[in-house]
């Protein structure tokens, strides 16, 4: 299990590398690119939620106390957003190199709690922990092609800015170490962060994801978004029969 969860954030954290290759893509493709990746991480998130991370706590028997954790998950999520990921804040502030480094700092911590709910999916199962694993990766593309535009916006050279978006990367390892120790130490733990997580999810689609999709008035690229989300939560439903 130790394995699979490391090899997977060290994957999701490579995704921290991926904005380079945006800086070549003409900027309407790149758009476009990104709302059908905003489209899949949507369906891999409310998937993940609703066919893996909730019926399996409904199957470790904790049902009645689900809800109030993934409602808490939400909340939470709600908080963090309004005082800590001060990223998604998507205003003139991006052209201050002092928000570059506040990008930094959010990051670090939307990372490090990436992986404390990644170790809480895989310490109920590998199936669960691969599903977290994908739902999490898709979200991470969009936004670490964004991290990466905030930070060469704010002075950073592409070098630099490459280096500093894979090291708050790396928090996830600390996270995932976090939830490892208090596994080992406070019983019961595990459905509490995963249902978190459930929450978290639901939050981040809901609320940072959708909305971005509602900017395109299209019916065209608004067709093709339902299309991406459906394949998104069909991709969660393949797993639960592999």
């Amino acid at each position: 299990m130790l394995i699979e969860l490391f090899i997977a954030i060290l994957i999701i954290s490579l995704v921290s590398l991926l904005g380079v290759f945006t800086l070549s893509i003409n900027r309407k493709r790149l758009d476009n690119s990104l709302d059908l990746l905003v489209s899949l991480s949507v369906g891999a998130l409310l998937g993940g939620v609703f066919l893996h991370l909730i019926p399996e706590l409904v199957e470790e028997g904790v049902f009645s106390d689900v809800s109030i954790f993934v409602l808490g998950g939400i909340l939470l999520f709600f908080v963090l957003e309004k005082f800590v990921f001060w990223h998604h804040c998507h205003k003139s502030e991006h052209e201050h190199l002092c928000f570059s480094y506040m990008n930094l700092v959010g990051d670090g911590l939307h990372n490090l709690l990436d992986g404390v709910l990644l170790a809480g999916a895989f310490l109920i199962n590998v199936q669960v922990g691969f599903a977290t694993a994908i739902a999490v990766l898709l979200h991470e593309i969009p936004q670490e092609i964004g991290d990466f535009g905030v930070l060469m916006k704010g002075g950073f050279s592409r070098k630099k800015a490459l280096l500093a978006n894979f090291a708050t990367a790396l928090t996830a390892f600390i996270g995932a170490i976090i939830a490892l120790v208090f596994n080992a130490f406070v019983i019961g733990v595990v459905p509490i962060i995963v249902a978190i997580a459930a929450g978290g999810f639901i939050y981040i689609a809901g609320t940072d994801l959708i909305p971005e999709l509602h900017k395109n008035p299209n019916a065209k690229e608004s067709l093709l978004q339902l299309v991406f989300i459906l394949i998104g939560v069909g991709a969660m439903g393949v797993l639960l029969f592999l």
